[in-house]
């Protein structure tokens, strides 16, 4: 790598930000942060949470100002041959080594399902961004005793419907399968708030959304077993994809220590890198674990530069958490399909997930303080955690 020690990393959420505060810490480098001109970095775990109701105004999620101030433009490409930037400005900007940290978008609905007057009536939407929770607060605002229709059942489905009705909306959380949610929460964790959804709020689970339409002033959807609901509001929650410039687009292959695995001296963090493991490829577009793996990033950066220690493998262990309903899901490491689950304790439910003889994640629902005293003990061998407790059941969902 050249002499010169000019860093750039492109976006300042989580793993922007944690990337950035990292190298701020090191004078001799020079950190460039790039963002878009039409935003600015907000706490996205706050626009479900709490903008979209009212709790807060947008600027109340703002992040903290950047210890230096950004470039204010847009992203064209990048060519990591020249290790060039160019911007929808014209400009090009040099790096001696690049972090993107873009993050992700909201999966979209099938094409053709969502009528044109429905989405240009303001009332289908995502809850992903700002603008999204304004739109949403904007219906609940002129709405008596709004109609809520919320399509996926994951993590933002599930806690939004929770929130939504304690705000007094009445809402229907649908989704195509039987019992949502099993590939965000696992299927234990997934039947259990499949119940607590039942409780809670009107649910249609099992039936796919083919048709969106606005009808006057009202949304009409229908399903796969001909059901037609009414709504004043559809919000969406069907995951999200990874996001990236041009020449990428979407996911940035990385490697253990976020490096691209495809050019020299870039790397990417959050929910844009797409890693490998044995063979296997996860995804974590969380928070904390964004800013974990922004931060991880950064510490790779000072290793190439001869500026700091090699920081190793990226291990996630950061923890998550969604209150849905009465229940608290918690969660740290992979919990996903990457290896064996075992309920390692039913009351509370505590799941533990472990790949090749290591503990590689940890969940449970009410179980918070059990689930903290785990991740101390992530990615290390599971064999002595399983003989230190009583035998647990064992079940591979």
């Amino acid at each position: 790598m050249p002499d010169t020690t000019h860093v750039l990393v492109i976006g300042a959420g989580a793993a922007g930000a944690a990337a950035i505060r990292e190298l701020a810490q090191h004078e001799e480098i020079t950190t460039t942060a790039i963002i878009d001109t039409e935003s600015t970095p907000y706490n996205r775990t706050l626009v479900n949470k709490a903008v979209a109701t009212g709790l807060l105004e947008p600027h109340h999620a703002h992040l903290p100002a950047l210890p230096a101030p950004p470039v204010r433009d847009r992203v064209q490409a990048v060519d990591p041959q020249e290790q060039t930037v160019h911007l929808r400005s014209g400009a090009r900007v040099d790096y001696d080594a690049l972090i993107v940290a873009t993050g992700s978008a909201p999966r979209p609905l099938p094409p053709s399902i969502a009528s044109p007057a429905a989405l240009d009536s303001g009332r289908v939407t995502h809850l992903h961004s700002l603008d999204d929770a304004l739109r949403v607060r904007g219906v609940l605002d002129r709405t008596p005793s709004p109609r809520v229709l919320i399509y996926g059942a994951g993590f933002i489905g599930a806690e939004t419907a929770g929130i939504l009705r304690d705000a007094g909306c009445r809402v229907t959380l649908a989704a195509s399968s039987p019992i949502p949610g099993a590939t965000a929460f696992g299927a234990q964790v997934a039947g259990q708030l499949s119940q607590a959804h039942r409780v809670a709020v009107d649910t249609h689970f099992g039936h796919a959304l083919t048709r969106l339409e606005l009808v006057e002033s009202e949304l009409h959807a229908e399903f796969t077993d001909g059901r037609d609901l009414a709504a004043d509001l559809a919000i969406t929650a069907l995951g999200t994809h990874p996001l990236s410039p041009s020449p990428w687009g979407r996911a940035i292959a990385v490697d253990s220590r976020l490096r691209s695995r495809d050019h020299e001296n870039v790397y990417a963090a959050g929910g844009v890198a797409v890693h490998e493991t044995d063979g296997t490829t996860w995804r974590i577009d969380h928070w904390s674990d964004a800013e974990a793996q922004g931060a991880h990033a950064a510490r790779s950066v000072l290793a190439s530069l001869g500026r700091a220690d090699a920081p190793g493998p990226y291990r996630p262990c950061a923890l998550y958490s969604a209150q849905i309903h009465q229940h608290l899901y918690i969660a740290a490491g992979h919990t996903g399909r990457f290896g064996t689950t075992r309920a390692f304790s039913t009351s509370p439910l505590i799941l533990t997930h472990e790949r090749a003889g290591r503990l590689v994640g940890v969940s449970g629902l009410d179980a918070g303080p059990d689930v903290m005293a785990l991740v101390p003990r992530l990615h290390t061998s599971i064999t002595p955690m399983l003989t230190a407790e009583s035998s647990p059941s064992t079940h591979t969902p």
